[in-house]
């Protein structure tokens, strides 16, 4: 898995690459910690590259969003492949994540 971020006008973006889980999910979840500690928002996680995330990085995305909450933030997400949209479906997070199709209109 790989980790890009970049700031921009307002807010973060996160850009991952390859699987996230739970070898890898301990690696986003720093560096997420590193974009909440400076309330940034919005902070987008942009999934295009993603090839699989399991239950861990399910798990670390959901801490995000809890913690961007505490301050009034917002955390966006982005570029869902099928499969990585189904398993939000199926884990019944689709509603409650701020899900955008393409990086364009999550950075709005």
């Amino acid at each position: 898995m790989n980790v890009t971020t970049e700031a921009l006008p307002k807010g973060t973006l996160l850009a991952i690459e390859g699987q996230v889980d739970m070898h890898t999910s301990p690696e986003l979840r720093g560096k997420l910690r590193e974009t909440l500690e400076k309330k940034s928002t919005p902070i987008v996680v942009d999934l295009t590259k993603v090839t699989f995330i399991d239950s861990s990085g399910l798990a670390t995305l959901i801490e995000a969003l809890q913690a961007v909450g505490r301050y009034g933030g917002r955390l966006r997400l982005c570029g869902l492949s099928p499969a990585v949209r189904n398993l939000f479906k199926l884990s019944n997070l689709i509603s409650i994540f701020d899900i955008r199709e393409s990086r364009e209109d999550a950075v709005k």
